[in-house]
């Protein structure tokens, strides 16, 4: 894969991306099969157990943060296998010609892009992991008394007592939180990395723009139609699970917050809490951030019409170069239908939320004397 490599190696690895036509295609399937029963069963699990301590607070707010990111990662997971043929779109448009460097200022350009992102990927995977190791090895970590209980509080219709059972239902949560931050992550890591490769066609269109020509001009103006129609069908992959993920990354981040108090202050409890809630706060941002990066670098593209030799080109030159600047100005910008847009006063506001439903959860805990 020459695009977003790691990504979509992991991603093949955990069974649900196949670009090319692929041998022992029915094993596969069956492992893709496999990898969606571990996940989904999972998360069905959590929930389950969730409905049930409905009129437990303490349980209720227990259950609800690491239940609401799982079903998160369902809706991503369902979104990417459903619509990989505009996924597949996508990256055939990433791999125009016109997309390609062709000198060695251009590759600097995009390479210093690739750089970066590369960065971003491996500290966000490391902290994923670390996240999920400290959720699933509490067991070990509190180990108070002659009695281990599960990681994770699920429900399942049989006595976990019996060592056999319990064995199985740890190996299965195991399972399903490394899957689940592997997935989660180089699902995140694919949308930020897609608009983090746009922002670098936008640079590589700003740097054509300002040293072209008459003759390379009309080349360069299309180069910004095509990215424009890269960000059309990056919202049109994306937007339909950053929706979810924001109510849902809202209400987790409340509970966390609400948890960490009850935990004594560098416990491994309240440990795992808190990279928890870092690697939440570092998943939004991440989102957030890329997407006011291209909001950013879409407007400089004008910046590049002001500086370019624009008075030596032909009238229909000009205007068509006119256009691009108008359009530019505006900024492109990833919303659902001008709403829950990436943008850094988007984090802010979701920050401002949670942290306003807190405190009327911690009021409504003390009113109730839980």
């Amino acid at each position: 894969m020459d695009i977003l490599p790691l990504n979509f190696r992991i991603l093949r690895y955990c069974g649900i991306w196949y670009e090319l036509p692929e041998h022992l295609w029915l094993v596969k399937i069956v492992y893709k099969i496999f990898v969606v029963v571990v996940i989904f069963s999972f998360t069905l699990s959590e929930l389950i157990e969730l409905a049930l301590t409905y009129d437990d607070l303490q349980n209720l707010t227990e259950c609800l943060f690491l239940t609401l990111t799982f079903l998160a990662l369902c809706f991503k997971m369902i979104n990417f296998m459903c619509r990989q043929e505009s996924l597949k779109a996508l990256l055939n448009t990433f791999r125009d010609e016109i997309c390609q460097p062709k000198t060695l200022e251009e590759k600097d350009i995009i390479e210093k892009n690739r750089s970066m992102l590369r960065l971003f990927c491996i500290s966000y995977f490391s902290l994923g992991i670390l996240s999920g190791s400290t959720l699933v090895f509490v067991p070990f970590a509190s180990f108070k008394s002659s009695k281990i209980e599960l990681p994770i509080k699920t429900y399942q219709p049989y006595d976990v007592e019996d060592f056999v059972l319990f064995s199985l239902t740890y190996f299965h949560q195991i399972l399903s939180m490394y899957l689940g931050v592997l997935i989660n992550v180089s699902l995140d890591m694919l949308v930020c990395g897609f608009i983090f490769l746009t922002c670098g066609q936008l640079d590589l269109c700003y740097y054509r723009i300002v040293s072209s020509n008459m003759y390379t001009m009309n080349n360069n103006i299309r180069h910004h139609a095509v990215t424009k129609d890269i960000v059309k069908k990056m919202q049109s992959f994306s937007i339909v699970v950053v929706v979810p993920l924001f109510i849902f990354s809202l209400i987790t981040l409340c509970t966390s917050l609400f948890l960490m108090p009850e935990k004594e202050i560098m416990s491994f409890e309240f440990i795992t809490l808190f990279i928890y809630l870092t690697c939440m706060l570092t998943q939004i941002f991440l989102y957030c951030w890329f997407g006011n990066e291209l909001q950013l670098k879409s407007k400089t593209i004008s910046d590049a019409v002001y500086h370019s030799n624009w008075t030596r080109l032909t009238p229909k030159l000009r205007r068509n170069l006119l256009f691009t600047m108008f359009i530019s100005q505006n900024g492109l910008m990833i919303s659902f239908h001008g709403q829950c847009s990436l943008s850094i006063n988007t984090y802010v506001s979701i920050l401002k939320t949670s942290y306003a439903a807190f405190n009327l959860l911690r009021k409504t805990s003390n009113t109730l004397g839980v």
